[in-house]
């Protein structure tokens, strides 16, 4: 049988023949993982840095708030290339994928070292850093721990674990995109007659058929499938098999979530879900944006201020209040009650929920309704009430 013979040739190996790599099919897999890992990646990433971004870093002297060139450069434009967004989008960056990040300070700017070497060969003295580049630019220069800010993340670096666990699930992906493919391919039957088989031209004509001319034919939108006397080619209907992007979508979530959980984010905000938006950001900044700015804090203040400057009351604080949304209506009563109680006064609150302050002397009064009293006061006059 010809039909027989052709299947050996195009379709069976020989046992003694070495077995070819698939070269290109061992990249487009390769390329796949590596996409797919990076897209869950920087969603996570990049949640963080904008939430971060939208904290303003308030410079405390003696305890009172100020803003000076030192407020400038955290806010603003920390050096002449960057904006505070694009700085802190960078270190970031390099904070979550290398689990450290260098900033050196040139002058009075800061600069996201984009490689280093961190020496530790003595452990009671300062540590170095060599080989500094930024944006492809070697600095000829060692630099000692207290020149820098040396921001570490954890003790080990949990993206090299991720990677290796988000690698099954990008082969289930791969196989799930496989399976999709396939039961939504074109299908259907060629019958071919005794006498075509065996005419002369047998073998021409049906490798003509399969190799180009039904590619031709289920490649295009519009095209016409040419056969041979003693061809028959029928469509298969498909429709009870045909797969949805559904599994392939619900194992990139997956992939997601698990990068998200394992950066303290939840969830919902990673995979972009509204349900219990409220709950999920104040899981978001206690799990996850707190302990960082607490890290970055620590790390700011001990390099800027000294240990007497410290206790005396200078020091950084990010002020997270803008990454959750207020509603003026929805807290109007809070608002109400933080004022009647001389808690704060109004320019603080006007602040706090994103207006300009009023230059007036009465906007920073604190006040206090009559309905609040010592309770000594209150013991007084009952006392003397008793009395009379």
């Amino acid at each position: 049988m010809k039909i027989v013979e052709w299947f050996k040739t195009n379709f069976l190996e020989d046992e003694k023949e070495d077995k070819k790599v698939d070269y290109k099919f061992v990249c487009q897999k390769l390329a796949s993982e590596i996409m797919i890992r990076e897209l869950a990646f920087n969603m996570v990433v990049n949640k963080i840095s904008s939430a971060l971004s939208k904290c303003k870093v308030n410079v405390y002297y003696n305890g009172k708030r100020a803003k000076d060139e030192e407020w400038y450069r955290w806010n603003v434009q920390p050096n002449v290339n960057q904006s505070a967004n694009q700085f802190w989008s960078k270190l970031i960056y390099y904070l979550y994928n290398y689990n450290e990040a260098l900033v050196i300070t040139r002058g009075n700017e800061l600069y996201v070292a984009d490689s280093y070497v961190k020496n530790e060969d003595y452990a009671f003295f300062e540590h170095t850093f060599t080989g500094v580049t930024i944006n492809g630019y070697a600095l000829n220069k060692t630099y000692r721990m207290s020149e820098v800010f040396y921001f570490e993340l954890n003790n080990r670096n949990i993206r090299n674990y991720l990677n290796g666990t988000l690698q099954l699930y990008s082969e289930l992906i791969n196989a799930a995109y496989s399976s999709y493919l396939v039961a939504n391919g074109n299908k259907g039957v060629l019958k071919i007659d005794q006498f075509a088989e065996n005419s002369e031209d047998f073998t021409e004509q049906f490798n003509q058929l399969l190799n180009e001319d039904f590619k031709t034919f289920f490649s295009n939108a519009n095209a016409v499938l040419p056969l041979y006397e003693g061809f028959e080619y029928s469509q298969l209907d498909n429709k009870g098999t045909q797969s949805t992007t559904r599994d392939f979508k619900a194992l990139l979530d997956d992939v997601i979530s698990m990068t998200a959980n394992a950066f303290n984010v939840p969830s919902s905000i990673a995979n972009g879900t509204v349900q219990d938006t409220s709950k999920a950001i104040d899981e978001f900044l206690t799990f996850c944006i707190d302990p960082l700015i607490e890290m970055l804090t620590d790390e700011m203040n001990r390099k800027s201020f000294s240990p007497y400057q410290i206790i005396n009351g200078h020091y950084f604080k990010f002020n997270t209040l803008a990454i959750k949304h207020i509603d003026i209506l929805d807290i109007s009563n809070a608002i109400d009650k933080l004022l009647s109680s001389g808690f704060t006064c109004i320019n603080d609150l006007r602040i706090l929920i994103g207006l300009d302050p009023i230059d007036e002397e009465w906007a920073n009064q604190f006040f206090m309704t009559k309905n609040y009293a010592p309770i000594e006061e209150l013991l007084n006059a009952l006392k003397g009430g008793d009395e009379t």
